[in-house]
């Protein structure tokens, strides 16, 4: 710019009026911490996910980091409700969370807790890890006819065009099984790959339930957990898309008045029924992490299958999925409105809230009451709840962040009513800490997901801390991280996200409890400045230290 434009910008950027709501504010200053869209996004998720290689993947938000140089491949496109947002406002806030990252890349390798088993060990109980199948994951999304299964499994299995498509589920089963056991989880790669084994582009040829299944298993479950968001969200896309072409999308529950349909042609329709709408929650729930909504909101064909409602009362698997179902269906329409748009109107967010208030208050007293819980169905209420709080907060979150940026004492609403919204967002991470403490206990599959949702949750604490101390002291904001910090090391022993969770939350922690003051925020234009600029955006591009160190959740 010549001198007298930039002098022209000097004086407009000095009569900005501070004193506007939250509301009548532009959103263009959060809006501008997402990527922009010109950039060039790609991402490598083939490495190896099972060695200390060269690079790690990060189930949060799908950032690889080559540990060798530090030097971050271009990642993909994450909306603004993922991750990375909280944590470029927090380092912001308090620099010193940058200076405290070490820069030795050893420093940034971390082993499971349970050693990989070797690629020789053939010590397989397969009858526990079906059962594991079908006592804990089963629940969450039945797609699966275990009658149909153990009958399969007892002969041997299937002969002729579709024995491809049932070893690829036998094995994806056996391979959720492991991470569902308490004791044999460790075998879970030898079994993932006897599974990959089985599986190829030439399987989305394959019409057959079994191929779905299998790669809805994949993509929905092992490659999250694998790390490799972006190649389980390219999974699950192909699997809709292969159910859609199925008709699972028009399975309709059958009436139990037509008495033309055999018990065998019943099961078979509901098995289609089920399988339809657990890809759509396993598409859902995935989103959730990326800040982009999921392919289940945009297809018409979710409104065509009937609900699983009807259902409800006929086993554990229908009473969680019609729980999942209802659930996701709001949190499709929110990940839709979010992608829109970072700060939705304080009506929306109330009538959000409201129908995530009420899907709660309607839940089977199954999934509602702890005491009247069946033990099969503890991991499916435990990761239910999670996503009921995770998603409340990111309707809230954003009014954080922008109190955060702007430097605005949130704890005092007088000034400004829509800051309510903030201490919304952090009564809510509170209830989640609590939630989480109660319904958490040793296992795997359950550990796994409430070590993510914990994090979550803890760096609305964290970022709530930096912002206001004040209100983050009359919150208890520390008394819960802390709290959160000796859950984590509970379930660190059962998995390695956990104890890695508890290390960066620690980081953060400690390096803001004590900072006296926050350094201010120099104003800026929102209409014509970027935010990104402010915050140092560029570190994602060119200095990954501080942000490659939080996002090692490789396993």
């Amino acid at each position: 710019m010549s001198r007298p434009a930039l002098v022209a910008k000097a004086q407009a950027m000095l009569q900005i009026s501070f004193t506007t709501s939250i509301d009548e504010r532009p959103d263009n200053d959060l809006r501008d911490l997402e990527p922009p869209p010109e950039r060039d996004f790609t991402w490598d998720e083939v490495s190896n996910a099972d060695s200390d290689g060269s690079h790690v993947a990060d189930d949060i938000n799908g950032l690889t980091v080559s540990l060798d140089s530090l030097t971050p491949v271009n990642a993909s496109y994450l909306g603004f409700s993922s991750v990375p947002t909280i944590l470029r406002v927090i380092a912001h806030l308090s620099p010193r969370v940058r200076q405290a990252v070490p820069t030795s890349p050893e420093a940034w390798k971390s082993s499971s807790v349970h050693e990989y088993e070797s690629p020789g060990s053939s010590d397989i109980d397969e009858l526990s890890m079906i059962n594991a199948y079908f006592t804990h994951v089963h629940p969450v999304t039945p797609m699966v006819d275990e009658v149909d299964f153990r009958q399969r499994y007892t002969e041997g299995g299937v002969s002729g065009s579709y024995a491809s498509s049932w070893l690829a589920l036998f094995n994806m089963v056996l391979a959720m099984g492991c991470f569902a056991s308490d004791t044999q989880f460790s075998k879970r790669h030898i079994l993932y790959k006897r599974a990959l084994s089985h599986l190829s582009l030439f399987s989305l040829g394959s019409g057959h339930l079994y191929t779905v299944q299998a790669l809805a298993l994949y993509g929905g479950y092992l490659l999250h957990y694998l790390n490799k968001p972006n190649t389980a969200s390219a999974i699950i896309g192909a699997t809709i898309r292969m159910a859609v072409a199925m008709g699972l999308h028009r399975a309709r529950i059958p009436r139990y008045e037509d008495r033309d349909l055999s018990q065998e042609a019943r099961s078979s329709i509901m098995t289609r029924v089920r399988t339809w709408w657990s890809i759509f929650c396993l598409d859902t729930w995935a989103a959730a992490t990326l800040g982009r909504p999921g392919l289940g909101y945009w297809s018409p064909a979710t409104v065509l299958t009937l609900s699983t409602s009807a259902l409800a009362s006929l086993d554990y698997g229908t009473i969680s999925l019609a729980a999942s179902e209802q659930f996701c269906k709001i949190a499709a329409r929110i990940q839709e409105r979010l992608a829109q748009t970072p700060l939705i109107t304080t009506d929306e967010i109330t009538e959000f809230d409201h129908e995530l208030l009420e899907w709660q208050s309607t839940l089977h007293m199954f999934l509602a009451h702890e005491d009247h819980c069946p033990p099969n169905l503890r991991v499916a209420r435990g990761l239910l709840r999670c996503r009921y709080i995770t998603t409340r907060l990111a309707l809230y979150r954003p009014y954080l962040l922008s109190a955060a940026l702007h430097k605005r004492q949130w704890s005092d609403g007088r000034q400004y009513p829509q800051l309510s919204h903030v201490a919304t967002c952090v009564q809510i991470a509170r209830e989640g800490v609590d939630m989480i403490a109660h319904d958490w206990f040793p296992n795997h599959l359950l550990t796994w997901n409430d070590a993510w949702h914990l994090f979550q949750i803890c760096l609305v604490l964290v970022l709530a801390l930096v912002s206001d101390k004040a209100g983050a002291e009359r919150e208890l904001c520390e008394d819960y991280i802390l709290k959160a910090l000796d859950l984590f090391s509970r379930m660190g022993p059962f998995d390695a996200g956990a104890t890695r969770s508890r290390r960066r939350i620690e980081i953060l922690y400690d390096n803001i409890r004590n900072q006296e003051s926050v350094d201010p925020i120099v104003p800026y234009d929102t209409a014509g400045s970027s935010v990104l600029d402010f915050l140092d955006f560029d570190m994602a591009e060119g200095n990954a230290d501080w942000l490659g160190f939080f996002f090692n959740y490789n396993e």
